[in-house]
């Protein structure tokens, strides 16, 4: 790059890239980095630790569509016959929806025991708001449904009209996206047991006095 002179002048940045940004899958992205000094003044770009170009005069890095595979920190490296600077790394976020992993599948319960069903499992970012149904009406919490931090949902005492078709509705906030399961048809089956003794308890108070 040639020999530096008293008058050279190291490079500095104008401006610092903000700490974290998101942006929406399929979108495009360009990042510069906003520095100033002596000229010649080349740049190097760095994508989660690993170099993603070598020094030239391109102070911008450009990503055409933006799939979830460039998220991470970005950062570059500025340099002229005076010395070099590393700029403060910026957090790309990318927002996307995937989608739901697993097909439609049937669960038992026993009329009177708890039921626990898992959300069906989506990718996303950032994680999605999701909302539980049952034969097409949204399921409210109540004293004896429960939806947990993780959108489990808990039956605390299952009944026959429990038993039906549920799946959920998944929303990410960020890209508009929203997604449906496939539904967990959920039986509740008689307990035998309860019967037995049910029939028993019946017996012994009409048996007749012998």
């Amino acid at each position: 790059m040639g020999d530096p002179s008293l008058d050279d002048v190291p490079p500095y940045f104008k401006t610092e890239p903000v700490r974290s940004q998101l942006h929406l899958e399929r979108n495009r992205l360009v990042l510069t980095c906003m520095a100033e000094g002596s000229w010649p003044l080349e740049f190097k770009w760095i994508h989660n630790g690993t170099e993603l170009t070598r020094f030239s005069l391109e102070y911008r890095y450009l990503i055409p569509s933006l799939d979830r595979s460039h998220a991470g920190f970005y950062r570059c490296i500025v340099r002229n016959r005076v010395g070099a600077l590393l700029q403060r790394r910026t957090e790309v976020q990318v927002a996307f929806m995937g989608s739901f992993e697993e097909g439609e599948r049937a669960q038992a319960v026993s009329q009177g025991e708890g039921a626990v069903v898992p959300a069906p499992r989506i990718r996303s970012f950032p994680q999605p708001q999701v909302t539980w149904f049952r034969d097409g009406r949204k399921i409210p919490p109540s004293s004896r449904i429960a939806i947990t931090l993780d959108n489990t949902l808990v039956i605390l005492s299952s009944v026959a009209p429990d038993a039906g078709r549920y799946y959920v509705q998944a929303v990410n906030d960020k890209n508009g996206e929203n997604k449906t399961s496939q539904p967990v048809t959920l039986s509740c089956v008689f307990s035998w047991c309860v019967c037995v003794c049910v029939c028993v308890l019946f017996l012994n108070r009409h048996r007749r006095p012998r």
